[in-house]
């Protein structure tokens, strides 16, 4: 399967920060203290959210340190990109079809063939890396 990606670095494996402390981290570690300040209304939503999403990370923690965002070559939906601030070269490469990504909202694992992959980005784990080959910057 063909895969780009939008990225100075490449198919180089990068450190998520921003998620891991966006959505990782905050289920892990800071949840308890922080739906103190949830209002009211919201705080039974935002206590079933966590319970379903706190074993995902438990479970994937490792793998959500480092790897790449891409799309599936010719399904990219152009305000994925609305994030990043300057322009960045367009890679692509090819990876086997039996790899497995994390979903978008970092709340899933699924094939790379999976119907979602072709709608949305997805998460390359660095241990899912192996089987991509052929990069090239377009």
């Amino acid at each position: 399967m063909k895969i780009i990606r939008y990225s100075k670095y490449g198919f180089n494996p990068q450190y998520q920060n921003y998620h891991l402390k966006i959505d990782a981290y905050y289920h892990l570690k800071n949840f308890e203290e922080s739906i103190i300040d949830c209002p009211e209304h919201l705080k039974s939503f935002c206590i079933e959210q966590h319970k379903k999403l706190l074993p995902f990370y438990q479970e994937h923690i490792d793998e959500l340190q480092y790897g790449v965002w891409a799309f599936i070559d010719g399904h990219k939906n152009n305000q994925s990109l609305n994030h990043l601030k300057e322009c960045v070269p367009c890679w692509e490469a090819d990876i086997a079809d039996d790899v497995y990504v994390v979903g978008v909202n970092w709340d899933h694992i699924m094939s790379i063939t999976d119907e979602e992959c072709t709608y949305f980005g997805f998460f390359i784990p660095k241990q899912q890396m192996e089987t991509i080959c052929n990069i090239r910057k377009r």
